[in-house]
């Protein structure tokens, strides 16, 4: 097979496989004798890569090199490399029709656009760089201040003074916490077959109230009794609870991110308008002490104290896990 036939077949097979699409390069490569493009380099004050001369490099290295001059004197000339030569007779001139297509034009103008195409694309790559950037730049301040508050909760926590007898108060604080958990046990089991026992009553008092309704319109209207006049509904004697926040409520607040502020004054205002037996806020009493908790999310403690006029008294919002160091800073107060 002859250096045509290969050529030939190269360029076949970079048609099929890329839908048309020949880059310059390889066309230079293929299609010009490497005579032409060795002679147009040195014109031109090309170096070839690689460490070649221009008189000895080969077609694979000159046709990149070539192809990416963008000056129009000598994107000409390598363009003309591409279109065929024809000896025109001597006594007579070449006849072109005036109209007639240049081809070098028509080879420059697509080597145009596939520039174009390749910029947009390039553009496109750009913008989802500068959007990709910005992505990461916001995650990496975000993760910037979780750090920090972090650190600050270390910080708090060595800071905190260790006594001598704090074992053996960690260890009645756990089996408090273990009673605590068995009782709180029972009392989730007990909830749970009371719930059951209400469904099947309020299943059994349908299936009665059907049965009724059909008997009461089997009997003849003379006989049926009338009904009652309904009563009025008992006067509730629940109340809005007042909440009176405290400077050292306020001041626990900082360092807590939005979110978790945002809980805390929910669950306040469901503790006030339903009271302690809302089930979702576990609201209890400490230590024996006049200090009680609600829930105000999973890691979350809302600290108050009953007053005499049935109102409550906010004093801190603290992390569940600090809850033993908590208590003691405000038994102190």
């Amino acid at each position: 097979m002859n250096d045509a036939a290969v050529a030939l077949k190269k360029l076949t097979e970079r048609v099929l496989g890329k839908g048309g699409d020949v880059p310059l390069a390889l066309l230079l490569e293929l299609a010009v004798p490497v005579r032409k493009l060795r002679d147009l380099a040195r014109e031109f004050g090309l170096t070839p890569k690689g460490g070649f001369r221009v008189d000895k490099a080969p077609a694979h290295v000159l046709a990149p090199l070539l192809a990416e001059q963008r000056q129009q004197q000598q994107l000409d000339a390598v363009l003309r490399l591409l279109l065929p030569t024809t000896a025109a007779p001597a006594d007579e001139a070449p006849a072109e029709p005036a109209d007639a297509a240049d081809p070098l034009a028509m080879l420059r103008d697509a080597e145009l656009a596939r520039l174009r195409e390749e910029l947009e694309r390039n553009r496109e790559s750009a913008a989802r760089g500068r959007e990709r950037e910005s992505e990461l730049l916001r995650r990496l301040q975000q993760a910037d201040q979780e750090v920090s508050l972090l650190r600050r909760e270390v910080a708090h926590r060595q800071a905190a003074p260790v006594r001598p007898d704090a074992s053996r108060d960690d260890k009645d604080l756990m089996r408090r916490v273990h009673d605590l958990e068995n009782e709180r046990e029972g009392f989730v089991a007990a909830d749970q077959a009371l719930r059951r026992q209400l469904a099947f009553n309020q299943s059994r008092l349908r299936d009665l109230e059907a049965s009724h309704a059909e008997l009461e319109a089997l009997l003849p209207k003379g006989k049926r009794r009338r009904k009652p006049p309904p009563e009025l509904p008992p006067a509730s004697d629940r109340r809005f609870l007042l909440p009176r926040f405290t400077a050292p409520f306020y001041k626990s607040l900082e360092g807590k991110d939005r979110k978790a502020i945002e809980r805390a004054f929910q669950a306040i205002l469901l503790f006030c308008t339903e009271g302690h037996a809302y089930p979702g806020l576990e609201v209890k009493q400490l230590g024996g002490q006049d200090t009680w908790s609600l829930r105000a999310s999973l890691g979350l403690r809302v600290y108050f104290r009953q007053q005499a006029d049935g109102d409550i008294e906010l004093l801190e919002l603290g992390d569940r896990e600090d809850q033993n160091t908590t208590l003691r800073r405000l038994k102190d107060r």
